[in-house]
This record gives C-alpha cells, sequence and structure tokens, in this order.
C-alpha cells in the first residue's frame, strides 16, 4: 500500500477500530492538497472547505470498506470527487468569471449581480503548505493552479473538469479515472479529448510578474496617478471588479473607470503584498478619513512587461483568508 502518512498503516487499523484520534492523525495530512483539489474542481474556497469536511465525514462512516489494496489518499479523493459531482448536479450552481458577458460602459456606475451566482475565488497561498510534496504543490505543476487555468476550467462541464484534472494534473491512468468514476475507459478518453479541445491554449502558460513593473503599479495606485498606471498596461488589457457587474476593455475605458469608480476625492489606498493562486497579488486597503480598512483583494497578469488582466475582488473578508489584517 502506498503510505504518504508516517505510521499509516497502524492508525488504520486503529481508526477501523472505532478510534477517533487515530482517524485524525491518518486524514489531517491530506487536509490542505485535498482542499486545493476541491477548489480547482469549484473554483469556491467555500465550497471547497465544505466538501473536505463532507469527506472526512463521508470516510469515517466507510472505512470498513477500504481494504487496503489501493493509496488510502486516492481514496479520499475518489470521495471528495464523487461529491463535488453529485452536489454540482443538484445545484447548478453558476461560477461567473471576471470577463462574463460584454464590456462595460465606463461612465455607468457598476451594478452588483442580480443573480445568487458566486464568482471565482482567488487561492491563498496557505492551501498551498503541506508536510510533504504533491501534485497540488510540486514546482512543475504550480500552473495548474494559475488563476488563467482555474478560469479556463470553469468553462468546462463538470466530467470534463474532473477527468482532465484526473488524468493531467495527477497523472491517473484512464482505467483508474473510469473505476473511480463509474465511467468505462472510452468515456473517459472522450472527456479527456473534449476537455484539451475546449481548454485554452495559453490556460498552462504563467509569466512571472516582473518587480520593478509590480513596484511601479504600487506607487501608482497608491498615489492615484492613473496616468502612470494606464501606462503599464497592455492595449488590450481588461479589468473587473466583481462582484460588481461588468468589466472594462482597453486603456481609454479602464482610464474612465478607474477615474470615475476607483480613484475619488478624500479617498487613499494601500496595497499590501501578498500571493493568490502562485502569483503575487495584493491586499486592497482604503481609508476616506482615518485608517486604512481592508477593501478587497487585487491580482494582477502580465504579458511581458504589460499587464493584460487586473482583477480586483472587492471583498474585506477576502482580505483576512489570506492571512492579512482587517485594519492598517
Amino acid at each position: 500500500m502506498h503510505t504518504s502518512v508516517p505510521n499509516e498503516p497502524e492508525y488504520l487499523t486503529s481508526a477501523r477500530a472505532g478510534n477517533s484520534e487515530a482517524f485524525t492523525a491518518l486524514v489531517e495530512p491530506h487536509r490542505k492538497p485535498l482542499l486545493v483539489h476541491c477548489y480547482r474542481m469549484s473554483g469556491s474556497l467555500d465550497d471547497a472547505e465544505d466538501i473536505v469536511q463532507e469527506t472526512f465525514l463521508r470516510a469515517w462512516d466507510k472505512l470498513k470498506s477500504f481494504d487496503g489494496s489501493g493509496s488510502f489518499r486516492n481514496w479520499l479523493y475518489v470521495i471528495a470527487t464523487r461529491l463535488w459531482l453529485d452536489e454540482i448536479r443538484k445545484r447548478k450552481k453558476r461560477i461567473l468569471l471576471p470577463l462574463d458577458g460584454e464590456s462595460s460602459d465606463p461612465d455607468v456606475p457598476p451594478q452588483p449581480p442580480t443573480s445568487p451566482a458566486s464568482w471565482l475565488d482567488p487561492l491563498p497561498e496557505s492551501w498551498l503548505s503541506s508536510i510533504g510534496p504533491s501534485p497540488e504543490i510540486s514546482t512543475e505543476r504550480r500552473e495548474t493552479i494559475s488563476f488563467a487555468f482555474m478560469v479556463a476550467l470553469q468553462k468546462l462541464n463538470a466530467r470534463q473538469r474532473v477527468v482532465l484534472i484526473l488524468r493531467e494534473v495527477f497523472t491517473w491512468s484512464a482505467e483508474d479515472v473510469a473505476d473511480s468514476l463509474g465511467l468505462t475507459i472510452d468515456s473517459v478518453n472522450n472527456l479527456l479529448y473534449r476537455a484539451r479541445k475546449n481548454l485554452e491554449p495559453s490556460a498552462l502558460e504563467e509569466t512571472s510578474a516582473p518587480k520593478q513593473y509590480l513596484d511601479q503599479f504600487v506607487n501608482a495606485w497608491e498615489s492615484g496617478n492613473v496616468p502612470d498606471l494606464i501606462k503599464l498596461l497592455h492595449e488590450k488589457a481588461t479589468f473587473a471588479m466583481p462582484p460588481m457587474g461588468g468589466w472594462y476593455a482597453g486603456r481609454e475605458s479602464i482610464q474612465r473607470a478607474l477615474q470615475n469608480f476607483v480613484f475619488m476625492p478624500n479617498i487613499k489606498w494601500k496595497l499590501v503584498p501578498t500571493t493568490a493562486n502562485g502569483q503575487p497579488a495584493f491586499g486592497i486597503y482604503r481609508a476616506e478619513g482615518v485608517g486604512y480598512q481592508a477593501f478587497g483583494l487585487l491580482l494582477t497578469i502580465f504579458e511581458g512587461d504589460k499587464i493584460v488582466e487586473v482583477t480586483a475582488f472587492l471583498s474585506p473578508q477576502l482580505v483576512g483568508r489570506f492571512g492579512l489584517d482587517a485594519n492598517l
């Protein structure tokens, strides 16, 4: 049996006998990797946490059915994957992307979405720390948690998404995936083919943000220097502010949106460095009077020395998930 946790056979035997502490010791090392797996599937931090918790409850109830002939870790992944597939069928919840629909008029105030659907969440770096190496955190696979990859995944249907993750990220065989999901090998191969065909070619391409341009971006944002910000943008750059409805395309449109809705009189901004989806990001803090309060999280995506996407998630609660203070 493949073991990824020290003393796994002993913990397993004790847990089967009803020792809940042994079960906790058995499953907790898998929590963060499972969270990342569920995040890839769902695009939601809250949903990922709920699925992992339900996975552990289900594993405890069905522990005696695990015969030890395969990997305990993979058994947990199968449970989590099936739970998410069942949940997505029931809820049919739509994850909105930062650039859904037509671009907006920068002279019309953005409105919150009218539907209850959630937005694709950014991923905190703390979720990528683990006790040992795994596909979720290995250097060569970090592109599979990039924001571009997550956006591309949300455009696949549920089964295509799952098959692509199990086959491409975890490198499971088509036979193993078929057995895990109750599909035929032909169905798995067909789903993988369609997923690859629908996946955008740039989804796995990451460009490291040049520090000098990040510094320029921070200085321009904090000083409210919109012209300097615009100089850093690609001519086809986009700007979105979820959960506010709408987004802006092109330098001219973005400049007007920033001037109209972001850099207003008597409002000051601070950006605090953090990491999201394996890339540099910033906690956004806003001051209207005395003191800076958490306002959201900001991601930038570079293409060479130009920014092609700016996404500002307007959620003070999200700032706390990234280990940043509520106030400065």
